[in-house]
């Protein structure tokens, strides 16, 4: 009967792997090593393999059970520590190669903070007791700047508020998307191990729409065909202010269109009726706009997939028009996290 070495005191199963080793240095097929230690074969071939890449490190036995600190349990203080770090720092900015906080990193984090080497489970539990989920990351461009970030919430925008109340000016916040024929946020039931079917044209179409909201609920859109050039911008911009008795303070992205020659100068000759800001480089999460364009993605073609170009108009159409009849629903784009500052 073969012995289990997986079984024997550490001693024995060091004393076997040399004498293991001995008897295959002398020539001993692996098969008779085995018969004369009453193992395995596999287990004496896996020692000679082992050996031969290793030395005699590997005729060790390394230590089984539990790793050091598995069973050992945050503090109170360790977990607030942990939960404060998880909530003001990047994975990145502690010097870890993860893009996100996951179980794996949180884990990495708690080892290296409290020499503890906790089950991937037990992570698991810590992060629903913090009440932390899995989400869909909001992206950030590495060229954005955080400081210049936080100068225009804490700063440049309520200069911005300050003056449109000076002039009794109204602040609208644009955004350009491309309207895709297929949204990929849709979901559908089907029984256990199958997918659902969802039938769309081969091929795919698109068009372009900029649009404009307040913070008081009103909302503006142009669709095109093409992309934004600086005609179209233009006529968007006059369709702004000709909606309007006030005049009109617009926030914008720096897309190139937006800084165009052409551009500043019909601002200047309109200037009693318009002004434009911009917001900081690669900063969309700052644009209330940018949740109209989220949720427009979401839900105008849900319904019904558009099979062709005319069909994606007719179904952003009703969209954009569903919202200028709800100007409660664009009010609450203000209410995102990140854009409440401009909901006052």
């Amino acid at each position: 009967m073969k012995i289990d070495a997986r079984k024997v005191d550490q001693k024995t199963l060091e004393y076997m792997r040399k004498r293991a080793i001995a008897l295959r240095k002398k020539g001993k097929p692996n098969k008779e090593v085995s018969q004369i230690l009453g193992v395995t074969p596999q287990a004496t071939s896996r020692w000679w393999q082992n050996y031969q890449k290793e030395g005699t490190k590997a005729l060790k036995p390394k230590k089984t059970g539990r790793p050091k600190g598995s069973n050992k349990k945050l503090t109170p203080e360790q977990e607030k520590h942990i939960v404060d770090m998880l909530v003001d720092k990047t994975p990145k900015a502690l010097k870890f190669k993860f893009a996100l906080w996951t179980r794996e990193s949180v884990k990495a984090l708690i080892d290296r903070e409290y020499d503890m080497d906790m089950p991937i489970s037990t992570v698991g539990h810590y992060l629903a007791r913090w009440q932390f989920t899995s989400k869909k990351p909001i992206k950030r461009a590495y060229e954005r700047h955080d400081a210049k970030a936080k100068q225009w919430i804490k700063e440049e925008y309520p200069k911005i508020k300050q003056a449109a109340k000076a002039e009794d000016a109204v602040i609208w916040w644009a955004d350009e998307t491309s309207c895709v024929s297929l949204p990929n946020t849709l979901k559908g039931y089907a029984k256990v191990g199958e997918k659902p079917i969802l039938e769309h044209p081969a091929k795919k179409f698109r068009i372009n729409m900029i649009s404009a909201i307040t913070n008081t609920g009103k909302s503006m859109f142009s669709l095109y065909d093409e992309a934004i050039n600086t005609d179209r911008f233009i006529d968007f911009l006059q369709k702004v202010i000709d909606s309007s008795d006030k005049k009109v303070y617009m926030i914008l992205d720096n897309l190139r269109v937006h800084h165009a020659k052409v551009v500043k100068e019909w601002v200047e000759e309109h200037q009693e009726r318009i002004a434009l800001f911009y917001l900081p480089a690669y900063s969309p999460d700052l644009n209330p706009d940018e949740y109209l364009n989220q949720d427009y993605k979401r839900s105008a073609n849900k319904e019904q997939i558009p099979t062709n170009k005319k069909e994606l108009e007719r179904n952003t159409r009703n969209y954009m028009e569903s919202l200028q009849n709800n100007p409660q629903k664009v009010a609450n784009f203000f209410q995102h996290e990140a854009v409440k500052y401009a909901a006052a």
